[in-house]
């Protein structure tokens, strides 16, 4: 009878305590935290997220979110309608973002990258466009999304243009 009532207290409590071990915060350790697991475990509501596909099959995304001072680009595999996906590798940029600035997904080099739909992505940078009044802008830091690596690494010595214009299709 007591195995019985225990086995009944522990299936009751699994529900609360799984849901409080996948809440991670948005913070810089709970961002370095979520690699392999899924980015809709982070805790709260983000007013400010944007992401694009990096592929016509939409395996992959790149997405940014930003709340309380604290801005963070995710590469995603597995993306979801939910604007969920498996978190393959975070970039917390909040101590390298400057006032102004914002994260552009449509970035180029002179080889690689571009402002076509299937392009776009694949470099990421961080630049400020005036208040909307710039539509290219040159990038001050920028990085490379390598998805089969599972990182974005960083370009340095390269002239980096990033379009910021909307991103409709």
């Amino acid at each position: 009878m007591l195995r019985r009532q225990l086995l009944l207290a522990m299936i009751a409590l699994v529900p609360f305590s799984s849901g409080y071990a996948q809440d991670v915060p948005f913070s810089p350790s709970g961002i370095a935290s979520l690699t392999g697991r899924d980015i809709c475990t982070l805790q709260g509501e983000f007013p400010k997220t944007m992401g694009v596909y990096l592929d016509h099959q939409k395996r992959n995304q790149v997405q940014s979110r930003e709340r309380d001072g604290i801005v963070a680009v995710f590469l995603l595999s597995k993306p979801s309608s939910r604007n969920c996906g498996l978190v393959d590798a975070a970039l917390d940029l909040t101590p390298l973002i400057r006032p102004n600035e914002t994260v552009e997904f449509k970035c180029y080099t002179r080889h690689e990258g571009g402002t076509t739909w299937g392009r776009w992505g694949h470099v990421v940078g961080l630049g400020d466009n005036h208040g909307g009044t710039k539509r290219l802008v040159r990038a001050r830091l920028a990085w490379r999304v390598d998805v089969a690596g599972k990182k974005f690494e960083p370009l340095t010595g390269q002239t980096v243009t990033c379009d910021t214009t909307g991103y409709e299709n």
